[in-house]
């Protein structure tokens, strides 16, 4: 049994000041102020090789943009989509999804952006968030399963075209020719792909 060091971090909020704007911020701005809200715990009696050990997360980050005129904001929340009944057990998922759901994931938006106004709003080149290539077939499966609801009737389309055959070969061809090499690059600590590689896919996870 795989143990990692047992964490538990209540609520915290950490505040950033950059003095410059990021480059290509729209609209222009004075100066940015970063608030991380943050928490994690971890459950030691977990198998961190077989199940993740994380029970409860969160991470919330607005961006506020200064100018003399007004403020804008902009918000992202790294969300991990595990659900728990009353007596804490993880409740399992079951039945069509309207959209694809990962486990953990970055999504534009929050509480806070809810109370904003689009003119409000400010944009910014950041984050990069890693992401394996796509080829035209994968691109359009990555639109349909991000935007087009499968429990809504007036897409009931989608259920047939995830269940066609020749649907299904082109996405499992293309998977294999694009994401592949991509997520081997990830996992193999011993990889000498020239560019799918750990320190070009994922830098954060390699440099300082």
């Amino acid at each position: 049994m795989e143990q990692l060091d047992y964490c538990k971090l209540e609520d915290v909020e950490i505040e950033f000041r950059l003095f410059k704007p990021i480059a290509k911020t729209s609209p222009k701005v004075d100066s940015i102020k970063i608030n991380l809200h943050h928490a994690i715990s971890t459950d030691p009696s977990i198998d961190a090789s077989n199940q993740d050990p994380i029970n409860n997360y969160k991470f919330d980050m607005m961006v506020t943009g200064f100018s003399e005129s007004q403020n804008f904001v902009n918000c992202w929340h790294l969300d991990c989509d595990r659900f728990y009944d009353d007596d804490g057990k993880v409740i399992e998922m079951t039945g069509v999804q309207k959209f694809t759901h990962p486990l953990y994931h970055f999504q534009f938006g929050g509480d806070k952006m809810g109370i904003q106004n689009s003119g409000e709003i400010l944009l910014l080149a950041a984050p990069r968030i890693p992401h394996p290539p796509m080829d035209i077939f994968l691109s359009i499966h990555f639109i349909l399963k991000n935007f087009y609801s499968a429990k809504e009737t007036a897409y009931s389309f989608i259920q047939d075209l995830y269940s066609d055959d020749d649907y299904k070969l082109i996405i499992d061809r293309a998977k294999q020719r694009m994401w592949a090499p991509y997520f081997k690059g990830l996992s193999s600590d011993d990889n000498k792909h020239q560019d799918f590689n750990m320190s070009k896919l994922f830098p954060l996870a390699v440099h300082d």
